[in-house]
């Protein structure tokens, strides 16, 4: 191989890594982008309360859905809504289908592979539920039992690593998963902190609790990797919110409970 070769070869490698990097900066999504199209999608889950869900009037609510309505609000352009499931909601952003995803998206490092994270605008306790007269009182309890989880989700890796003796049963939704334990298909749900009190509600005579706690998430705004101007609007946006109360009234009104102090980085 002549030296005019290697250098040809080299030049070539040059142009197709600058090339690359070029396609992905193309592909950043910056707040002009979205001012000047004149409309933010945010990829939310509505069929996941109380984060997102569909009111009586079938409009949207839910804490996610608040946040991103004063996001659209403080960018000053309306807000869409691109509906998404535990499974696609991170496809939805990297192919270009939504600006941003707000959908109870955990922060976690192989997740950050693929998207970048805001800091945090909310938290969640992950628990195991079951039924108030369950005999699951531990981890242990867990081994040969059927637990249904939403297939994706953050609690499916905390179960499997603190139960590993539990037969999971993964489904593509929040409801189906809690009505596999309400029709006895499972023994227990891995779910968040204030489903418990929800499925109870929505099932007179019957008493659900929160047996087990999985851990503490936090939960951050997704966005497509190197749209560095984005991210740098969004933490401005979430800290300007934690500030002022706007996000500590969501909180209340959906936790029903103070905002906790978040983390940054």
């Amino acid at each position: 191989m002549t030296s005019r070769t290697v250098l040809s070869r080299a030049f070539m490698a040059l142009v197709g890594l600058f090339l690359f990097a070029a396609a992905q900066l193309a592909s950043a999504v910056t707040v002009d982008e979205i001012i000047k199209r004149g409309k933010l999608l945010v990829a939310i889950d509505t069929n996941n309360p109380p984060w997102g869900q569909m009111d009586a009037k079938m409009q949207p609510e839910g804490i996610d859905v608040a946040v991103a309505t004063l996001m659209a609000k403080y960018m000053g352009v309306p807000l869409e809504i691109v509906p998404v499931t535990s499974q696609n909601r991170i496809p939805f952003v990297v192919s270009g289908k939504a600006d941003m995803v707000m959908a109870t998206l955990t922060i976690t490092p192989q997740r950050a592979l693929q998207i970048w994270y805001s800091n945090p605008y909310a938290f969640q306790d992950s628990v195991i539920m079951t039924a108030d007269n369950s005999p699951i009182k531990t981890f242990a309890d867990l081994n040969g039992k059927k637990v249904s989880v939403v297939r994706g989700a953050i609690q499916d890796a905390l179960v499997t690593k603190l139960a590993p003796g539990a037969t999971m049963q993964r489904f593509d939704s929040d409801a189906s998963t809690i009505q596999a334990l309400v029709t006895g298909q499972v023994d227990a749900t891995a779910t968040g902190f204030l489903i418990p009190a929800q499925t109870t509600k929505a099932n007179p005579g019957k008493t659900y609790v929160s047996r087990l706690k999985l851990g503490t998430q936090h939960i951050g705004v997704g966005m497509k990797r190197d749209s560095a101007d984005l991210l740098q609007w969004t933490n401005t946006f979430i800290y300007h919110i934690r500030a002022n109360g706007e996000l500590a009234d969501i909180i209340k009104q959906y936790f029903n409970m103070p905002l906790p102090e978040l983390p940054s980085f």
